[in-house]
This record gives structure tokens, sequence and C-alpha cells, in this order.
């Protein structure tokens, strides 16, 4: 799988040494007005020399045409998607998107893009799979516990713009679902210092409360679910979240578990 990367701020940067350790990294695109086009990306990186140019977006779809890449992760801002989408669906190069920024619009517009069959998107502002857990287990906690207040918290570094961020916007989602009636859930914001991403939920109750909380330690953990997230669209076309590659993986595994008994069994018997 060949993969392109579009976006090189503090995540971004992680991201591609991510990528170039993986040996999965062919292309790298910067806007036309960047200091850092066409100098090797391992200058960027303080690493060697990587023999990956950093490479403009105009011209995009002969650039596109002449690397062949499947998939191309964004973590740059609504805007290159947003201008670029049907180049990308007309050269094949299926997108995973990290970005937290789009409006109602323009995820419409790109769902709707997605659905004639043409290209495949992740959209994941909730990119890694720690958060995820969260999620699901923020849903069926509302579903049991209905009738205790719940709030979401979220915390990131001081140059992250959006407050609240998406993710935390998607939990809060995430529990509204799970109860019976509507209520207000409360999301308080955090921006300080260099922390890197935390989410809470506190769900508090007349006699006890309940916390489900998930800390990224580094921005690894947001290459981790980029990496996954390529890996499962690649060759795919349609609409997807993280929670559909979640739940595909969950299938996967109870197939397994449910085709090979005894070999899990013995790991159970010997970790080792």
């Amino acid at each position: 799988m060949k993969i392109a990367l579009v976006g090189l701020g503090r995540t971004g940067r992680i991201v591609a040494e991510y990528l170039l350790e993986q040996d999965a990294l062919a292309m790298v695109l910067c806007k036309p007005n960047s200091l850092s086009a066409n100098s090797d990306l391992g200058e960027l990186l303080n690493i060697k020399p990587t023999g990956i140019m950093l490479e403009t977006t105009a011209h995009l779809e002969k650039k596109l045409f002449h690397k062949k890449p499947d998939v191309l992760i964004d973590f740059s801002s609504h805007h290159f998607l947003k201008e670029n989408i049907h180049t990308l669906a007309k050269c094949g190069v299926n997108v995973v998107t990290a970005v937290t920024e789009y409006d109602r619009a323009e995820i419409e517009k790109f769902k709707a893009l997605a659905d004639k069959g043409n290209i495949g998107i992740v959209m994941a502002p909730n990119i890694t799979y720690g958060v995820n857990v969260l999620m699901l287990m923020a849903e069926i906690a509302a579903e049991i516990l209905g009738d205790y207040d719940f709030d979401v918290f979220e915390e990131h570094h001081k140059y992250k713009k959006d407050r609240p961020s998406g993710t935390a916007m998607k939990i809060a989602n995430k529990i509204r679902n799970g109860l019976a009636t509507q209520k207000e859930i409360p999301e308080h914001v955090v921006r300080a210092g260099g922390i890197v991403g935390k989410h809470k939920v506190s769900i508090c109750g007349e006699f006890d409360k309940l916390e489900i909380s998930h800390e990224s330690f580094s921005r690894v953990a947001f290459a981790q679910g980029a990496y996954k997230a390529a890996q499962f669209i690649a060759g795919k076309t349609g609409f997807y979240e993280m929670s559909d590659i979640f739940d595909s993986e969950r299938r996967q595994r109870r197939q397994h578990a449910v085709m090979h008994p005894k070999t899990i069994e013995l790991e159970k018997e010997d970790p080792a």
C-alpha cells in the first residue's frame, strides 16, 4: 500500500515518521507557498534524507497520476479536502481525514460523493482506537444509567483551535444516542501547554459517580490509528468512520474465535 500525506503540523510530522517506519509513505504534500516545498522530508523531520520530496498541491492531478498512492491521509485543514476531493476521486485515491473543522454541508458533500462508489473516505476526528472504546462505553452507560447526569471534559494543547474538539462532540452525541430521553450534555474545554489529548466522561448520580477517561501520551497513537484506517479503506468505496473500523475488527476477532476455538484455549493455557 502506498500512502500520501498532507499536513505536517505537530501531529502530521509524527505521522510521517511512523509511516516511514512502516515503509508505506510514498508522497508528501504541502501548501503552494510552503517554505519547505521541494526539500527532502528528512530535512523537516531532522533525520537522514528519505528520498521523498515535499511537493506542493499545485497541479495535484498530474502528481497523483505519477505517484499513484492508494490512500491519502489528511492532517491539514478542511480547505484541502473541500478543494481537492473531486481530483482525488478522479485519480482513484481513497482518503483518511483526521480534520475536525468540517461543517455539516461539507460532510454531506463527502458522503454523497463516496456513496456514488468512486471513492472511499474515512472521516476520523477521533483517530485513536482508545477513544473509540471510550465512546462505546459511554453509550452503554447512557443506556443503563439514563437518570444520571453526563458531562464531557476534554483537554488539548494551547494551539488547538476548535473548542470543543470534534471528538468531544462525538462523545456527547454517542451519549445522546444511548439516552432514552434528550437532556443537555455539558462539554468542558481546556486548552493549555502541550497536552496531547485527554477526554473524560463524568456520570454522576444521587449517591455515586462513574468516570470513563482516555488520555493520549504520545501523538504516535494518532499515527497508529491513521495507518489502521488507511489499511481498512484501501480498495474500498463508501463513507466510513472510525467506529466502522472498530466494529469490523471486533467481528473479525469473533469469527476467528468461533473458527479456531482450540487456538484460543491454547493461548489461555500458555500465554508464552
